[in-house]
């Protein structure tokens, strides 16, 4: 039987506005400090940002990075469901760096993100309480859900170079280091990456995620080690070899200083969790 893994995820989630705009025509030039996630539900709008142009139709989400400058407009009638939104994953790593979707997507099921969406915004005009927040995050993750679901079925394409920012550019080195967490990767490899000299890839790496490149690698590794512990038929020299900790004992060591508890430990307590709740 194929072991059921546990979901984990570190978030940081911020939601900042949430609106319904119907409008007879406009001409928009605008930036953002946050994501803007705008989905057309009535309409066409055409989307100009760093010389390239888009087009939205009814039923696409349009997707526009933090302080970037773009453009809309729209020669028609029309509604948009849009949202200010910031997601931080996989330490301090943006959601739509996690997962460069691109600038504007064809939803597969339109009519449930517009159905979810007017639920968000009854909950954003509620008075603020605990349960409003709650209840708040649980449906703008959906959306997202509803986001990359239909970019990953559409055979995930990735935005045009014209369009990364800095966090997008720095993309291809965490996916590096994921892609490779078994190997020895030095701070000066991972800069060449991005054609940085190491000392100023460092300063900025970590000006972008508020942690070092190397940190981040640790974090990577005890990720993906945190996994593999659940598998039973994993042992402690497979998983220090495939998380890139050498051997088994500094493997147990670092494990132990940065979870609190023994692999062994670890291992014992999450299977405790996966038990049925009638024991045969």
């Amino acid at each position: 039987m194929q072991t059921k893994l546990s979901i984990r995820e570190n978030m940081d989630f911020s939601l900042y506005h949430v609106e319904k705009a119907a409008y007879h025509s406009f001409h928009l030039e605008m930036v953002k400090p946050y994501w803007t996630v705008s989905f057309v539900l009535e309409g066409e709008v055409e989307s100009r940002s760093c010389g390239a142009v888009d087009v939205a139709k009814t039923g696409d989400v349009m997707i526009h990075p933090p302080n970037l400058p773009f453009t809309e407009i729209a020669v028609g009638p029309g509604v948009h469901l849009w949202m200010l939104i910031e997601v931080r994953v996989i330490p301090q790593l943006s959601f739509f760096q996690r997962f460069p979707v691109s600038r504007v997507i064809t939803l597969l099921h339109a009519d449930s993100y517009a159905a979810s969406f007017e639920v968000l915004l009854h909950m954003w005009n509620e008075p603020p309480s605990p349960l409003r927040d709650y209840k708040g995050i649980a449906i703008a993750l959906q959306l997202l859900g509803d986001i990359l679901e239909s970019w990953m079925v559409s055979g995930s394409p990735s935005r045009p170079a014209s369009k990364l920012s800095t966090e997008d550019r720095f993309l291809q080195v965490v996916k590096h280091m994921e892609d490779n967490l078994d190997k020895k990767l030095m701070r000066e490899d991972l800069a060449q990456l991005v054609h940085l000299h190491p000392g100023y890839f460092n300063r900025v790496f970590k000006q972008t995620y508020g942690v070092s490149s190397m940190q981040m690698l640790k974090m990577l590794r005890l990720r993906k080690a945190l996994q593999l512990l659940e598998e039973p038929d994993n042992t402690l020299e497979r998983i220090a070899a495939v998380c890139g900790f050498g051997d088994a004992a500094y493997f147990s060591k670092i494990f132990k200083e940065s979870v609190g508890k023994t692999p062994g430990d670890y291992r014992k307590s999450i299977k405790s969790t996966k038990e049925g709740f009638v024991s045969t």
